[in-house]
């Protein structure tokens, strides 16, 4: 459920990712009323507004909080640490990288919504080689020494997401590029629509689909996949996917027996 940020009609302002952000909770919440989500977020929806949002549609969050744009809030949590009150945690997995958290609920977002409590989580991992990752969020969910590495996970899923969403689109063979502008009416936001519902079903039938899975894992790479579709859709004509994904997976000799040559 894209939501491509254009001026709205009758807008007075710009339109801009927190205002688009504002249509697609109502959008979601429309159309999966039962769902029960905890959101993903950067630093730049970290915010008193953009918490009330989230809160409002009763969805719980995970948001990254960089000391930079959270001076307040840093400054409480250092407050908080005096009285004893920020709790460490500390273990070693059985790679031998080391985690590390500091955190503590119940912590005012920013002084201009002080109403707006979040639970802050900061973490370092420290593996074999002494490289090491940073970071800090702040969520709704109630922190406790048996939770903070299941809410860290959470924390770095976002950029899981990214890697295997956008990074999938623009190398594996979705062709999906920066583009500036949104077309003449609309063209090129109604193309990344139907790239991302193309993208939705794939996904779908990477994890439903056993044909689909083993054409995959035939060919290696998705782009790999979608070139030997092509090829085998300028060639024959395919009556079903099962024959397809057959073709596929048994290799272009055997696509003889299940597809029918288009000589037109």
């Amino acid at each position: 459920m894209p939501e491509p940020i254009i001026q709205q009609v009758d807008a007075s302002k710009n339109d801009c990712e927190k205002t688009a952000l504002k249509r697609l909770l109502s959008n979601i919440s429309r159309e999966h009323p039962h769902l029960k989500l905890v959101l993903n977020f950067d630093d730049l929806y970290s915010d008193g507004p953009t918490i009330k949002l989230v809160k409002s549609y009763g969805y719980s969050f995970i948001m990254v909080a960089k000391d930079t744009s959270h001076a307040s809030l840093y400054e409480s949590v250092d407050e908080l640490n005096k009285t004893g009150k920020v709790k460490r945690y500390c273990f070693t997995d059985e790679k031998g990288s080391q985690h590390w958290f500091r955190f503590v609920n119940d912590v005012p977002i920013n002084k201009s919504h002080k109403e707006t409590l979040v639970n802050y989580l900061e973490y370092v991992e420290t593996d074999l080689k002494g490289k090491k990752y940073v970071n800090t969020w702040i969520t709704d969910i109630q922190l406790t020494q048996e939770n903070v590495a299941k809410v860290m996970r959470g924390g770095r899923a976002k950029w899981k997401i990214e890697n295997e969403t956008f990074n999938t689109l623009k190398t594996q063979g979705y062709h999906l590029e920066h583009n500036y502008g949104h077309g003449k009416q609309h063209l090129a936001t109604n193309l990344i629509c139907l790239t991302f519902t193309a993208f939705l079903i794939d996904q779908i039938e990477q994890l439903a689909c056993k044909f689909f899975q083993q054409a995959l894992e035939a060919k290696k790479s998705k782009k790999a996949l979608w070139h030997a579709i092509r090829g085998l859709f300028d060639w024959f004509l395919i009556d079903n996917w099962e024959d397809l994904f057959t073709a596929i997976i048994e290799g272009r000799s055997a696509s003889l027996k299940h597809l029918v040559v288009d000589t037109t």
